[in-house]
């Protein structure tokens, strides 16, 4: 699954949490993502395809300020819990 895909999906089910302002800035970005073509179909070292990813870059940013997790952030949180777990002698 494409970042966009996952982007799409995230701010689809966070337009329904939270605050007014959340919402309408969720919804922006879900907006947004569906004007924009997916990088990922388009042919790889071409100017759109570079361009379309440096959008969706610039999206993303945007939702990790209101709450989005890439899974590669998820993934280094939960090493980094089972690291400091075993550390301390801890069984997560």
């Amino acid at each position: 699954m494409s970042l966009a895909v996952e982007l799409a999906e995230w701010a689809d089910e966070e337009r329904q949490h939270g605050s007014e302002e959340h919402r309408i800035a969720v919804a922006r970005i879900l907006l947004q993502l569906k004007e924009l073509p997916d990088p990922d179909s388009l042919p790889v070292g071409t100017t759109q395809r570079f361009l379309a990813q440096k959008r969706i870059d610039r999206l993303l940013e945007r939702a990790e300020e209101l709450g989005f997790e890439t899974p590669g952030k998820t993934i280094k949180k939960e090493l980094g819990k089972q690291m400091v777990g075993k550390a301390l002698g801890l069984q997560l």
